[in-house]
């Protein structure tokens, strides 16, 4: 490779709007603490160049070396330079980065999910390497799957119903676009080029990114979309504001913090939230209670844009030292929310964008959602949670016997610990509880179902010890003749049915439900719980406003008091 070319780039594409002075940011912009130096462009297509050193610092772990030695270290530090060449491509800008340019960039001047939509476009489905996915739920969890050679989409265990395509990475149909690609936010091509050739790559990239041919493999990408209309990103982000009040107020929530990026855990990391005056020591992991918290002690009254651009977090890598700019707070936050008009439209709030549930997607979801039977087995209650349901329902249910905490080991297995159910009816029902407003994923509820299930209908053994663990259970012989014992083969597989109990409390509108994705996780589970031949029910536990304390009258000493006489002047008339 010769030296006025390189073996690779990296690419943005900056918003419509946007130009390459809105592109840097204020730090590194004219006038800022680190201002860069800019060019023109000498080389194909009107251009500007901007480049500096973007950080220089002092490690840390110097000073905790530096007093354990007899000389002192020479002048030791850590330093980036950067340049981002920004090219005029069709009436659009777009970014070549090189170095520690991602530092120096303004993230919101530049297109969301650009690089993830050049490499669909480009790769096809048995050419894939490499994909990061996020799972939405009350608690997000992100993957990245990596293929030792290229392989299909089928190999990497994508649910298309609940996954969020995060990074895609493979080998180009065309070899003539790039040895390989990757991308999220940016594009990483991996070509020979040489300045010369930088633009029209640029234009081969804004074609590849302008074309629909993602939707032959990969059209399940289109069931979330980026939400772009600045009125309705302001009523969610009004709908996000109230919620973090909620949470400082107290009360639960199912909003919660996670990285907007897979992190390096082996290396550690501590973290600090800044940009209201906290100087509190570092966190050792992300959590909205402790943001919260924060936010109250130090009495913040911030606006949701003033949280949007103000709150960070700082990360300083526990390995190196390096203190990393880290993420905005905003980046973190993980939540469901619903626009109510002109038609009800759920949203779901990761890494700093909403994305939109498409209506074709929502109705899919909605109506197998709605196809599981409703089932009343507990009934509207007036316990906070689910412990108290559990306690509550021991109390006064005998027809119901609890198997909550109880672990069954299924044939062949030592440590497995399967629960069966949180209460058995005798009517043959295995009864799963949820409060579904507690901070623990709804979908851990769908797959006790699943588990216990299959184990009970494939597992003799299994039901030989479930059967003896409810005939030692205190009132259990009332239940012991529904079960089947290890001596059959086969289960009346028909008699046998799993319900779900979800508590929730009513939504504003007066409806009660479950938040959106977590019915998206239960279409996968109920088509594992049909295959078992078991009936499955559903049964939303309307949690009422909880019952005011008994006041216990205190105890008086009697007095005596002297009998008025009576008379019939004094006498009072009761109406029948």
């Amino acid at each position: 490779m010769a030296r006025n070319a390189v073996n690779s780039i990296t690419v943005r594409l900056l918003k419509p709007t946007k130009t390459p002075a809105d592109a840097i940011s204020a730090t590194y912009g004219p006038g800022g603490a680190r201002a860069l130096k800019d060019q023109d462009w000498d080389g194909d297509g009107e251009g500007i160049v901007y480049y500096g050193q973007v950080y220089d610092t002092v490690p840390e772990w110097l000073s905790l070396l530096q007093g354990f030695v007899s000389d002192p270290f020479d002048a030791l530090h850590s330093s980036g330079s950067a340049a981002i060449l920004f090219l005029s491509v069709k009436q659009r800008w777009m970014a070549l980065c090189f170095g520690y340019a991602h530092i120096a960039l303004n993230e919101d001047a530049f297109v969301h999910q650009f690089g993830l939509k050049v490499a669909l476009n480009t790769v096809r489905r048995g050419s894939l390497l490499s994909l990061d996915l996020a799972t939405p739920d009350a608690v997000t969890f992100q993957r990245r799957v990596q293929a030792s050679k290229l392989s299909d989409f089928s190999q990497f265990g994508v649910d298309t119903l609940r996954d969020l395509a995060r990074v895609a990475g493979g080998k180009p149909e065309d070899d003539a676009f790039a040895k390989f690609v990757a991308g999220k936010d940016a594009l990483s091509l991996d070509t020979p080029l040489t300045p010369s050739q930088f633009h029209s790559k640029c234009v081969e990239i804004l074609n590849a990114f302008k074309s629909k041919a993602y939707k032959k493999d990969y059209a399940w990408f289109d069931n979330v979309k980026v939400e772009t209309n600045p009125s309705r990103l302001r009523r969610l982000d009004r709908l996000l504001f109230q919620e973090i009040q909620t949470i400082r107020s107290g009360s639960n929530s199912l909003l919660h913090m996670s990285p907007p990026e897979i992190q390096n855990y082996v290396e550690g990391a501590a973290l600090q939230y800044s940009g209201f005056n906290s100087r509190k020591p570092e966190f050792t992991k992300l959590s909205i209670e402790d943001y919260a918290a924060e936010l109250n002690r130090l009495g913040c009254t911030h606006t949701i844009q003033e949280i949007k651009t103000s709150h960070k977090i700082r990360t300083e890598n526990l390995k190196t030292g390096v203190i990393e700019p880290g993420w905005k707070v905003y980046d973190c936050l993980n939540w469901e929310a619903t626009l109510p008009t002109p038609t009800p439209t759920n949203y779901v709030l990761f890494a700093g964008k909403w994305y939109k549930i498409s209506k074709k997607f929502k109705d899919r979801v909605d109506e197998h959602f709605d196809s599981i039977e409703d089932f009343v087995v507990i009934g509207p209650t007036h316990c906070l949670n689910e412990e108290e349901l559990i306690e509550d329902l021991l109390k006064n249910r005998s027809d119901l016997i609890k198997l909550d905490r109880t672990k069954i080991n299924p044939e062949g297995v030592v440590a497995a610990n399967l629960e069966p159910c949180d209460f058995y009816s005798n009517d043959k029902h295995f009864i799963h509880l949820k409060d579904g407003e507690s901070s623990g994923p709804i979908s851990h509820l769908w797959m006790q179902g699943v588990v216990s299930a299959e184990a009970f209908v494939a597992d003799s053994e299994f039901r030989r010890k479930l059967k003896d663990t409810v005939a030692a259970t205190k009132g259990g012989s009332a239940f012991v003749g529904t079960l089947p014992d290890g001596r059959k083969r086969e289960v009346d597989r028909g008699e046998y049915t799993v319900v779900y109990g979800i508590m929730r409390h009513r939504y504003v509108d007066g409806t009660i439900g479950i938040p959106f994705f977590s019915k998206v996780s239960l279409m996968a589970a109920c088509d594992r719980l049909r295959r078992t031949g078991m009936n499955v029910r559903k049964e939303i536990i309307e949690k009422l406003t909880p019952k005011p304390p008994v006041k216990k009258a205190k105890s008086k000493r009697p007095t005596i008091k002297a009998k008025k006489p009576t008379s019939s002047s004094n006498k009072v008339s009761v109406a029948p």
